[in-house]
């Protein structure tokens, strides 16, 4: 009778303890399996709002070397872009710079995120044309202008477009239309000087470095003839001839950024913009002097002087300033965001 009730005691105790085991150890796994994960993610800023389907976004590029209309991801994208805007001998966070500012221009413009694309070729996002969009060359084309570097420079610049990736400007949460070119005239200019629109990202800044560009200062001539059709056959009213035409051209004024606001040529008022691109001078940073009979003028910078100045950028990262640094100099009040 006793070994019976030993039995029985010991079933009784190993039934009310089995469920607690049990639950315990559920109960210890649920809660590891539960627990959130931490990200390092968390640590970074925010992408900004743009739809992309947990892809790479993909561009349509008009090729206007072959004229052809082609798709290819942004990221391969913007290596042509570097590869054709920038020299590959430039400094790392120079073409950082350049790649983010180039893949800013190419959201801004792109049709599945909200752009207008180009209005010169129909479908297309953006083409190749750098007076139009932005500069952009094949693999085949790097091959050719680089010849036995092309390793070295093609692995320098996806360096600087993969560092970056999915990186570009933006203000109030937009992607902003980006302006750059080659070399200032040691200052940057207004926007509304050259595109006549106004932007809040554009000033006038300081651009140390331009004057060692190769291209800083240039000097063309005309023959007294050949400037006078030149601006007859778009100021019909001008009143110069090659007897008075000395007394008839005056610099009026300057813009902020030491460019040529407007110039009078025979009682006809012209902007230093438009008088450039008649003449198709480097730069509105220009003057004018007779010697003989020809009409020299002379110029500083290369470029409409609007936003990043590629050499200005190029001094800066010498410098030791990185390409954040380099971008926030030259377009002002701007965030640098993910678009994924």
């Amino acid at each position: 009778m006793k070994t019976w009730f030993m039995i029985i005691l010991a079933a009784a105790i190993v039934i009310l303890i089995i469920p607690t085991i049990i639950v315990g150890v559920f109960s210890g796994t649920a809660t590891e399996l539960e627990r959130p994960i931490s990200s390092s993610n968390e640590e970074q800023s925010q992408p900004i709002r743009v739809e992309i389907s947990g892809k790479d976004p993909v561009i349509n590029l008009y090729n206007h070397y072959n004229k052809e209309l082609v798709t290819m991801d942004l990221e391969e994208y913007v290596v042509g872009v570097v590869a054709a805007e920038m020299p590959a001998s430039f400094e790392m966070e120079a073409l950082k710079a350049q790649a983010v500012a180039a893949r800013t221009l190419a959201v801004f413009k792109m049709k599945a995120l909200g752009g207008k694309g180009c209005s010169r070729y129909e479908g297309a996002d953006v083409c190749s044309e750098f007076s139009h969009c932005q500069a952009w060359i094949s693999d085949e084309q790097m091959k050719k202008n680089w010849g036995k570097s092309y390793e070295e420079n093609l692995s320098k610049i996806k360096e600087a477009v993969f560092s970056t990736w999915g990186e570009i400007m933006t203000y109030n949460g937009k992607a902003i239309e980006v302006f750059f070119h080659s070399t200032s005239n040691g200052k940057t200019e207004n926007v509304d000087e050259v595109f006549s629109t106004s932007l809040p990202y554009y000033d006038v800044v300081e651009s140390p470095g331009d004057e060692n560009g190769s291209r800083y200062k240039a000097t063309v001539s005309f023959t007294i003839d050949e400037f006078i059709r030149k601006i007859k056959s778009k100021y019909k009213d001008s009143n110069i001839t090659k007897e008075n035409i000395r007394d008839q051209i005056k610099i009026l004024s300057y813009t902020e950024g030491d460019r040529v606001k407007e110039i009078m040529i025979g009682g006809v008022k012209v902007k230093g913009t438009d008088f450039r691109n008649l003449f198709n001078l480097n730069s509105a940073d220009f003057k004018l002097y007779f010697q003989g009979d020809k009409v020299v003028i002379e110029t500083r910078g290369y470029g409409h002087g609007v936003g990043m100045s590629q050499v200005g950028a190029d001094y800066m990262a010498e410098q030791g300033k990185d390409y954040r640094e380099i971008l926030h100099h030259y377009y002002q009040g701007i965030e640098i965001e993910k678009i994924r």
